[in-house]
This record gives C-alpha cells, sequence and structure tokens, in this order.
C-alpha cells in the first residue's frame, strides 16, 4: 500500500531541516568527542614525557656532582700515570755502573792491573741534556766527545794491552775503545855482587834492569736510543 505523507510541505521542510540539523549536531559531538580523546591521550603523553625529562634532569644534575666528587681522584690519576711512565724512562735511562765494573772485572787479562778508573756520564745522556743522545743510533757511540771511561793501568807486554782492548770491546754498554797512551817504563835496576874472604878480592858487580808499560785506554757510554726524561722538581705543597 503506497504511503501518503499528509503533512503540509512547509512543515516537511523543517522537519527536513531539523534532521538535518539533528546531523550536524551528532557529527560535531562526536568530532570534539574524537578530538577530546586526542587531546587527553596527547597531553598524558606531554606529561609522561615531561616527568621522564625532569628524571633524566635529576639524573644528570645527581651524575655532574658525583663527577665534580670524584675529579680530584682523575687528577691524582693522571699525575700517578705521568709519574710511572716518568720513573720508567728514568729507569731506562740509567747507567748501571755496577754491571760495566763486574764485566771489566771479568774480561780485563791476568797481567794487566789497573791503577785508576775514571768514569763520567756525558752531558748528553743526562736529562735534558740535549737531543745528541736521541738521535743516535745503539751502535754509533757518538753521542759523547770526550771518554766517558778511562783506564790507566800497566802490564808487561803490548800484547796483553791488545787483549785488554780487545775485551772491553765486547762489553755491550762501551764503545769507541782507544789507547790514548802507552810507554815503556823502567822498573828498579837491582845490582849484585860478590867476594873472595880467603884472597880478599871482589868481584864486579852485574844489574839488570825490567820494564813494564804504562797505558791509557779511553771508552765510551754507547747512547741512548730514546734520550733520558727532563723532569721538574715542585716545591711540597704545590
Amino acid at each position: 500500500m503506497k504511503r501518503i505523507n499528509l503533512l503540509p510541505p512547509e512543515h516537511r521542510v523543517k522537519a527536513s531541516r531539523e534532521r538535518d540539523l539533528m546531523y550536524v549536531i551528532v557529527l560535531l559531538v562526536a568530532v570534539v568527542a574524537v578530538l577530546g580523546f586526542v587531546y587527553m591521550q596527547q597531553h598524558n603523553r606531554v606529561g609522561q614525557k615531561q616527568n621522564e625529562l625532569t628524571q633524566l634532569q635529576s639524573d644528570t644534575q645527581a651524575v655532574t656532582a658525583q663527577a665534580a666528587a670524584l675529579r680530584p681522584y682523575a687528577t691524582i690519576e693522571t699525575t700517578r700515570s705521568a709519574m710511572t711512565q716518568t720513573t720508567k724512562a728514568i729507569t731506562d735511562s740509567r747507567v748501571y755502573w755496577s754491571t760495566i765494573f763486574e764485566e771489566v772485572s771479568l774480561v780485563i787479562p791476568q797481567n794487566v792491573r789497573l791503577e785508576s778508573l775514571n768514569c763520567a756520564v756525558p752531558q748528553t745522556m743526562l736529562p735534558g741534556g740535549g737531543t745528541a743522545a736521541a738521535t743516535g743510533t745503539a751502535g754509533s757511540g757518538t753521542a759523547s766527545a770526550t771518554a766517558d771511561v778511562t783506564f790507566v793501568g800497566d802490564t808487561y807486554s803490548p800484547d796483553d794491552m791488545a787483549v785488554f782492548m780487545t775485551r772491553l770491546g765486547l762489553i755491550p754498554q762501551l764503545t769507541n775503545v782507544q789507547l790514548t797512551t802507552s810507554a815503556r817504563v823502567p822498573d828498579a835496576t837491582s845490582s849484585s855482587s860478590s867476594s873472595n874472604a880467603e884472597t880478599g878480592t871482589a868481584t864486579a858487580s852485574t844489574s839488570a834492569t825490567t820494564y813494564h808499560w804504562q797505558f791509557t785506554v779511553t771508552a765510551q757510554l754507547r747512547s741512548y736510543l730514546t734520550a733520558p726524561p727532563t723532569t721538574t722538581l715542585q716545591e711540597a705543597g704545590q
């Protein structure tokens, strides 16, 4: 059966407008609800981020305060490390005279006697003494222009001097072994005479002169591969 709308045309237009308005209102309410939901969600998220930021700032301040409290220990550690490296460098650049003397005692020939032994560390091998020691090689031995070790002794033959110098060249710490002076020196002259008591006569006296060789041998200390460190003494309390 066909439905017939008995409302007047003007009422039908009004009802259509009210229905459209209702749709618009419902749509606006839905949009406002969605926007409100989104706003609340973002507001909560911003609040969480703000709380995280506050916590991070608090943690940062705590770590900064802790780092400031530990900074003196870091300075002490840096100083300790520098002192350890300096101590090691000084130890590595030390001249072990006891070892050199022991090696000399092992290589000296039986017929050679030492009267004096003079030793000195060259300026280039002292802390802050220059760069010559740093640039010299292990086998050059040219870091010092003068003798670092001087042997003065005597023996009975030049062969003993040659043996002594050859053996000195075997000592690792010494280089550039040279014979500076050598001289043949007479010993005390001994004389003898005899007499005959029965005849009352005396025989002619005889004398014999013996000789020995006095020598001076010089050598240089083998230069370092690296120069010794330059240290600065500081007063207490600084």
